[in-house]
């Protein structure tokens, strides 16, 4: 979502992994599920992809 609000689209992740897997600190890294990722974007071209990108995201909030 952020994402988008920036003003970019196609957000995909294109690789993930277990960094901190045999650092010092693994077990607190591991505790709060902390992985590596690379992720790639683009920069819309116009408002109107931006704004259709923008009417595609939903999200139900739990109270």
């Amino acid at each position: 979502m952020t994402v988008i609000q920036a003003g970019f689209v196609d957000f995909e992740i294109t690789w993930h992994a277990d960094v901190f897997e045999g650092a010092p600190q693994m077990s607190s890294a591991a505790d709060f599920g902390t992985l590596g990722i690379n992720f790639r974007a683009r920069k819309t071209a116009n408002e109107n992809e931006w704004f259709r990108a923008l009417n595609e995201l939903s999200c139900q909030i739990l109270v």
